[in-house]
């Protein structure tokens, strides 16, 4: 009588088979597939820490529209905005690449950063403000004052 031998048998051959090489493919192919989820959700995640330029000169311009409503008087020069307001002046300066506001001369805080060039203009009516930031974006914003500002002008070297 003949023994048949199986198909399948136990030796200690190194290799792959071909099912084996088709799983390992399969598994590779569904990792790289995840990579662009990936590194678009590390891209997001980063974003959220870093400050936007828009929402820094948002929160600048509600400050600054704040500070004019409660002030009696405002001067406008080319990179300078003075306002007066219970018998103090603040002041927004620009200091070195960011814009800063002092009250009596005194203080530093940093308003704005990050700022090319700032410029405070007078309107007839209210005071313009013009950003310009590293990148090449602008960003402008008028702010109209209230009747009750009894000085307001624009001082000399002030034109555009």
């Amino acid at each position: 009588m003949n023994k048949t031998r199986l198909a399948f048998r136990s030796s200690n051959e190194k290799g792959f088979t071909l099912l084996e090489s088709v799983c390992v493919l399969l598994l590779v192919t569904s990792l790289f597939s995840l990579f662009p989820l990936a590194v678009k959700t590390f891209g997001t995640a980063g974003e959220a820490f870093r400050p936007e330029e828009d929402e820094e000169w948002n929160l600048f311009l509600m400050q600054l529209r704040k500070e004019i409503r409660v002030s009696s008087s405002c001067q406008a020069a080319q990179n300078t905005l003075k306002l007066n307001e219970a018998g103090r002046t603040v002041t927004y300066e620009p200091y070195q690449n960011s814009l800063r506001r002092r009250v009596d001369g005194e203080g530093h805080q940093i308003v704005l950063q990050n700022v090319q060039s700032i410029q405070f203009a007078a309107t007839g009516n209210g005071v313009k403000v013009a950003a310009v930031y590293p990148n090449g974006a602008e960003k402008t914003a008028e702010m109209t004052f209230l009747s009750r500002h009894a000085l307001f002008g624009q001082t000399e070297g002030n034109a555009r």
